[in-house]
Parts: C-alpha cells; sequence; structure tokens
C-alpha cells in the first residue's frame, strides 16, 4: 500500500498475495508514453516472441550482450492459442530513449517474431553509466 499511497493511487484490494511469503509487482499504467530523462538511471520493459528454432531466444538476448546491456529480468508466459510457444518479458537497465538502447530495439525487431515496448521508467537501483 506504501508504494500506491506514494503515487498517490487508491487501494483496490488489500492482501492480495495467496502466499506468506510474497512479493507482488505492480505497474502504474497512461495513456502516453512519459520519457524518462536520460540523467535517470532507468529500466525499460519488452515483449518479444521469437519464433519456434533452435536457438532463437538466444539469438535475441546475444543483441543484449552485444550492445553492452545488462537484462535484470526475462519471464516466459505461453502464448494465449499457441500450444507451446511462448512470449517473453524482458526487464532491461537502459532508458528507452538512449542511442544503445534504440540501435538494439532495431536489430530485435528484425529478428523476433513480434516486439513490443511496454514501457521505460525510473530504475531502482543506481548503476554508474560511463561518459559518452
Amino acid at each position: 500500500e506504501a508504494g500506491g499511497m506514494l503515487h498517490g493511487l487508491q487501494v483496490l484490494e488489500r492482501i492480495a498475495a495467496n502466499q506468506t511469503q510474497n512479493i507482488t509487482r505492480f505497474l502504474v499504467l497512461a495513456r502516453k508514453a512519459i520519457n524518462v530523462s536520460d540523467q535517470v538511471p532507468a529500466k525499460t520493459t519488452l515483449l518479444i516472441a521469437t519464433g519456434q528454432q533452435a536457438g532463437a531466444l538466444v539469438e535475441a538476448l546475444l543483441v543484449l550482450r552485444n550492445h553492452n546491456l545488462i537484462m535484470t529480468k526475462l519471464e516466459s508466459r505461453p502464448i494465449h492459442g499457441n500450444p507451446w510457444e511462448e512470449m517473453f518479458y524482458l526487464d532491461i537497465q537502459a532508458n528507452l530513449e538512449s542511442q544503445v538502447m534504440q540501435s538494439a530495439l532495431k536489430e530485435l525487431g528484425e529478428i523476433t517474431r513480434s516486439m513490443k515496448v511496454l514501457g521505460c521508467y525510473p530504475s531502482e537501483n543506481v548503476v554508474p553509466v560511463e561518459p559518452a
């Protein structure tokens, strides 16, 4: 509840956990994207779907490595209506507006079956960034 109050949000349900040791992740949604200053440490969340061929996910992850981007989360979810196929949520420690992120997104768009940027938001972790 503290996080919601911090952002002036209304609590819709209390104690939504189904486990005693529960960690819940909340999202704040907006109709229009809000640009995060490049002076603020940020994360960008993506949703990608790769082909079913061997190594397709590895190929996508290599794009991040080749751009020295740090992935802080990778989560797979089944694609409804497509048995045995999955989509992947990725959190990347980078500002969406940065040149390196834009370059990586261009490459990911070329090698994935689909890609959607879900948002960019200030990161809770401050990471040193080398000057450009």
